[in-house]
């Protein structure tokens, strides 16, 4: 069977960007010389991203996420993910620390990124036909855990993540906490990332996409 639109799809994740500055932006980021990277690889791709593993000569390792550039919206869903992953973090939820990100291309490297914590293990998926029916249970049940711990997480109204620095001024935008400050890393909920609100032409539509209080119009 052949492939959907295949040339289509391959156009679509070309990112053309400098691979030495984004290595020097991640060294920045971590407080380390440019000089003690060791190597650059390809961990894989998926929808949304590439993404790649920074090693120093000291063993300790980055991981560089890098969209595509028919990942929509652009500026907003990186913003957006490391917001979300740092709200998570801060509720205790185990997900991979963020040590840097642009939302924007305009930096040296010429992408938008996000420098993570690399988390060390396997993929579930290489691994469950293997696994006893007790772990297969044990695992599914700390999964039902997370989630529910991650539902349980209050927050004002839907949308998306951001900081509030990553929102133009004059964008809609509703405080996680009230009470905080109106300070640039002050959490916020702005318009919705859900791809089916921008895939393509929607993007250019100027349509009201969130935050929003209530399920009615």
């Amino acid at each position: 069977m052949g492939r959907y639109n295949e040339q289509k799809r391959f156009r679509e994740r070309v990112r053309t960007f400098d691979v030495s500055a984004l290595q020097q932006l991640a060294a920045v980021a971590v407080a380390r010389k440019f000089e003690d990277i060791l190597s650059i690889t390809k961990l894989g791709e998926g929808a949304a991203n590439r993404v790649f593993v920074i090693t120093f000569r000291d063993g300790f390792r980055l991981v560089a996420r890098v969209p595509y550039p028919v990942t929509q919206p652009g500026k907003l869903v990186v913003a957006s993910e490391a917001a979300t992953m740092t709200l998570l973090s801060s509720k205790g939820i185990p997900v991979p620390r963020i040590y840097g990100y642009c939302a924007t291309a305009e930096n040296p490297a010429g992408t938008e990124y996000i420098f993570m914590e690399f988390s060390q293990g396997k993929e579930l998926g290489t691994v469950w036909f293997q696994m006893s029916e007790s772990d297969r249970l044990r695992f599914v049940k700390s999964l039902v855990d997370l989630e529910t711990r991650m539902f349980s997480i209050p927050l004002p109204a839907s949308g998306s993540l951001y900081f509030r620095r990553d929102l133009p001024s004059a964008a809609q935008k509703i405080a996680v906490n009230p009470g905080d400050p109106e300070q640039p890393d002050s959490l916020c909920i702005g318009p919705s990332t859900s791809l089916d609100l921008w895939y393509g032409r929607r993007g250019e539509l100027d349509v009201e996409r969130g935050p929003c209080k209530s399920t009615t119009a």
